[in-house]
């Protein structure tokens, strides 16, 4: 059985912020078919495209900073990860039934362009402290199931009818328009986008060629044309994320099926949607020359 239920409680935001979240924060959302939650299994066929890429995107980083103006001085580059926290909590999927019932949950996200707002009690964890570039970045995906059996639910089909396919990411570099209740953003820039379907159940790095320019205090947001599985929830108070739906539109199976990803570069989007205890797994790496 398929539906859409937001996870219990809305906990509370701790720490600065550069954006106030709105006065009626929803719960973490997310679109889910009910079943129970596991871990998601890391095989080594899954792990294999991911560790290339991750390769590539050493070697990446080893080029820019070969290429950076003023590389041959002695100033060092300076990396930092977006996103990154001690831990990382498992994202939900696949799911398993029990006796005919759902016992918990698989939960994704889609058709919407998202950033967290805290993370593990970080504040603003993707806004750039620095001017630099994004050399690459990472999502964490979960496994859902492709079968339909008396104990699992048929998940990929399910989130491919409803949200479409394939499962598909991208990043954004968002500029926020000033004294804008609930935050506008205007587009700056994102990545190519990338589809997911290859590395579910394993945590990959996207080098990108053509490296992103971030300014400071702009923020990096995922963007999710149709669904993606890096979605964790029933988390902590400490955090929270913020949405590209339109108030008051923020939780229901039409507002996320009728939702729309900021995909157009240089026009402005308001992100009217609050949510808490959940997190979008997904973190970017940026490089400056101090």
């Amino acid at each position: 059985m398929a539906g859409i239920v937001q996870s219990p409680g809305e906990g509370t935001n701790t720490g600065r912020r550069r954006q106030n979240p709105s006065r009626n924060p929803c719960p973490g959302v997310g679109f889910q078919v009910q079943i129970l939650h596991t871990e998601a299994e890391n095989r080594l066929k899954g792990r294999r495209p991911a560790l290339a890429l991750a390769l590539a995107f050493v070697t990446l980083v080893a080029i820019a900073a070969a290429a950076w103006p003023g590389a041959a001085g002695s100033a060092p580059m300076r990396t930092i990860t977006l996103g990154q926290t001690a831990t990382t909590p498992p994202p939900s999927c696949p799911g398993k039934i029990l006796n005919g019932q759902p016992i918990a949950s698989c939960r994704v996200e889609g058709r919407i362009t998202g950033y967290q707002v805290t993370a593990a009690g970080i504040s603003d964890p993707f806004v750039v402290p620095f001017d630099g570039k994004i050399v690459s970045w990472s999502i964490t995906l979960a496994r859902p199931s492709r079968a339909q059996t008396k104990t699992t639910e048929d998940e990929v089909s399910f989130f491919n009818d409803f949200l479409g396919k394939p499962s598909q990411a991208r990043i954004g570099v968002l500029r926020s328009v000033e004294n804008s209740k609930p935050p506008k953003f205007v587009l700056a820039r994102q990545s190519p986008l990338q589809v997911l379907n290859p590395y579910f159940g394993s945590k990959v790095i996207f080098a990108l060629e053509h490296p992103l320019t971030v300014l400071r205090g702009q923020v990096v947001a995922l963007t999710v044309p149709t669904w993606a599985p890096m979605f964790a929830f029933n988390l902590s108070g400490e955090n929270s994320w913020r949405g590209s739906r339109k108030e008051k539109h923020c939780v229901n199976s039409n507002d996320i099926k009728e939702g729309h990803p900021q995909q157009g570069v240089g026009k402005k989007k308001t992100y009217g949607c609050f949510y808490s205890r959940a997190r979008l797994l997904y973190t970017a790496t940026v490089v400056k020359q101090p």
